[in-house]
């Protein structure tokens, strides 16, 4: 990937996440931040020792105060972090505020005069240390929107306090203004994103994506682990690959597998990933005695192709909220890489994807019966399930590969720091 001028640009990046976590957030900076880099250009990220979802430091990094990496061209800076897991609100509001000022330290000296400082959610306080950054240095202030604040935290919470809501919202409608400009990574962002008191004329829109040659080339893939290979074996699988969040109402499952157990017991829901309701939904699935439905934790991005190679079906949800209308989980972009048959339960943006790209089948969001049911349809249709698949292959290749999400939103960058 390269600009046709052949400009130069510095790029200092803040994102609390960053491989080796895994998620969309992770993964949507590793992305874009090893392309441009290939592309000749000085890229920097400023980030957080890896913890996430588990609030625990992974193996390899001590939490020291800052440490410095080389990774596929990219400066990495690792500022120290405040442990916590996805689970409690009080301690990861803690964490976020501790980036904040941590990457606001780092990212004053990080980089080589950058033209260009991007903040992204979806904890929006990185846009604080992303504003004052990029006017200290005089770059270019972006901010990306991935989730919608402070609505998402109203819809997954208990959160009602009027005082941290509103508090939430002029911190966000601050960010939003003294950004030069708002990347949205769903088109349904733009309203929220106006109404909050940004000029149309300044949104770009550039979205999640996939590399299909991630999914696809086995020879790269780390192998199924034991306690996967164990369960796949002779089994029709459902795999859900995420975060296991109070956002994802995965009830649904216990439902769905509830209703199927007793006419097609070689019918597996595998659980892959970690989040606050993954320990609770593994003791209902106990409770209920349900012998298809198996969790394996978190497992490293290496495993996803194997994984995705083992399934049969993908199961992309979310809880029935018409906020989540307007979101695009990111997980349908590798289902659909991978050749896969998709069974959505999010309305709006997301059903949109994946109907135009005759890709799978939606569902109702929270109604297990109508999941049950359309995961009988395809485990009766196995030819229809090679269709969808191959379609919804041939749409994400052509309509949302990383190689150009990343080459237009790099001439975003070059033309705004001009």
């Amino acid at each position: 990937m390269a600009l046709d001028d052949g400009c130069n640009q510095s790029i200092l990046f803040i994102s609390q996440y960053f491989p080796p976590e895994t998620g969309a957030a992770a993964n949507r900076v590793d992305e874009l931040t090893k392309r441009w880099a290939d592309a000749g250009h000085d890229v920097s990220v400023v980030t957080s020792a890896p913890d996430y979802p588990e609030g625990e430091v992974y193996d390899g990094y001590d939490n020291r105060w800052h440490r410095v990496e080389r990774r596929s061209g990219v400066t990495v800076h690792i500022v120290r972090t405040i442990p916590a897991s996805n689970a409690g609100m009080g301690l990861r509001a803690l964490k976020f505020i501790w980036f904040m000022i941590a990457s606001l330290a780092v990212g004053l000296r990080a980089g080589s005069s950058p033209d260009t400082v991007v903040a992204t959610s979806p904890q929006p306080l990185t846009g604080v240390s992303g504003a004052v950054v990029s006017t200290l240095r005089r770059a270019t202030f972006v901010f990306e929107v991935r989730d919608l604040w402070p609505e998402t935290i109203v819809a997954v919470s208990d959160i009602d306090s009027r005082l941290v809501v509103g508090t939430i919202e002029i911190i966000v409608k601050i960010i939003y203004r003294l950004a030069d400009n708002v990347v949205i990574v769903s088109r349904a962002f733009e309203d929220e994103v106006v109404a909050a008191g940004v000029d149309p004329e300044g949104i770009w829109y550039h979205p999640n994506g996939v590399d299909p040659s991630f999914v696809t080339d086995q020879h790269n893939s780390a192998p199924l682990s034991d306690d996967i290979a164990e369960a796949v074996t002779n089994r029709f699988v459902v795999s859900y690959v995420g975060t296991i969040g109070r956002a994802h109402g995965l009830e649904v499952v216990l439902e769905a597998a509830e209703e199927l157990e007793h006419d097609h017991d070689d019918i597996l829901f595998l659980m892959v990933g970690y989040g606050a309701e993954k320990d609770e939904l593994q003791q209902r699935a106990r409770e209920r005695r349900l012998s298809n439905v198996r969790f394996v934790g978190r497992k490293p991005k290496e495993m996803v192709p194997s994984i995705l190679a083992a399934t049969d079906v993908s199961l992309v949800h979310l809880k029935p909220r018409d906020l989540f209308d307007l979101f695009i989980p990111s997980k349908i972009f590798e289902s659909m890489a991978a050749g896969l048959p998709i069974v959505i339960g999010v309305g709006g943006e997301a059903e949109r994807i994946v109907v135009e790209a005759n890709a799978g089948l939606p569902f109702e969001p929270g109604d297990g019966e109508e999941l049950a049911t359309a995961i009988r349809e395809l485990y009766n249709d196995p030819d229809r399930c090679q269709r969808l698949g191959e379609s919804g292959h041939e749409f994400v290749c052509s309509e949302f590969d990383w190689d150009g999400i990343a080459e237009e939103y790099l001439n975003h960058l070059v033309a705004a720091s001009r």
